[in-house]
């Protein structure tokens, strides 16, 4: 069976293509530094050059094997990064060490840049949704992925560590919570809900209050001010 990829990498990402590439029965190889391989004879093996590593690293690492890579499409997977050196497929996905369900990894949107190979053409083996989006908008487009991404996974789970620390509350009681949250982003075209949408200023303050010398005290100001700023005309929450 003809190789059709060499995966460079052993980073989290990469642990799941490897995953991922398998249960589809895609042959490909693989390699990364610790390895005692030489690159060069791997390269020559696989026309398309997957490079899941850290996006400081791909530029350098595509200029120092600029030779080797000759007549290979070369694929980064960086959701903000943009060059001509190869091709941007930014999964739309968080990776950890647990790995996911063959179908789960079918449904994963891919976001590429326009006017460039079409997914099919990079990936012609996966099914995945794919989507495009200007060069020029990328960091932009990351700029959200992380906001939405990180900046929640940082809220829930100082939520978490306080209902356990300071509370005594398991933090699984309100996991019931969570989904309800996400359930209500997903179908709902205002989901907030509490003290911001009432306009409750006298429980809002109590909250401001309450949370003294807390980090997280310019985290709630911040969100409110922005709330405000949203869904106010002449500056009155709706």
């Amino acid at each position: 069976m003809k190789t059709e990829y060499l995966i460079i990498g052993n980073g989290k990402l990469a642990k799941h293509l490897h995953y991922y590439f398998k249960l589809l029965g895609i042959n490909y190889i693989s390699w990364h530094r610790n390895l005692d391989i030489n690159l060069n004879k791997l390269i020559k093996q696989a026309p398309k050059i997957l490079l899941p590593i850290s996006d400081d690293a791909i530029v350098n690492f595509i200029t120092e094997n600029k030779l080797n890579f000759t007549d290979k499409t070369l694929i980064h997977f960086s959701g903000s990064l943009y060059t001509q050196l190869a091709f941007g497929a930014h999964p739309l996905m968080t990776f950890s060490d647990k790995l996911y369900s063959l179908d789960f990894y079918k449904k994963i949107p891919f976001v590429i840049e326009k006017n460039r190979l079409k997914f099919s053409e990079l990936f012609p083996s996966l099914p995945n949704p794919s989507y495009e989006i200007d060069a020029d908008k990328k960091s932009l487009y990351h700029a959200w992925c992380t906001i939405s991404g990180n900046f929640t996974s940082i809220l829930w789970k100082n939520f978490f560590d306080r209902l356990e620390d300071e509370f005594n509350i398991n933090k699984k009681a309100a996991f019931p919570y969570m989904e309800a949250i996400f359930n209500n982003l997903k179908e709902l075209e205002n989901p907030v809900t509490g003290p911001f949408v009432r306009n409750d200023s006298v429980t809002i303050q109590k909250h401001l209050n309450s949370l003294k010398q807390d980090p997280f005290k310019k985290v709630y100001n911040s969100f409110l001010d922005l709330y405000k700023k949203l869904n106010s005309n002449s500056g009155e929450l709706k």
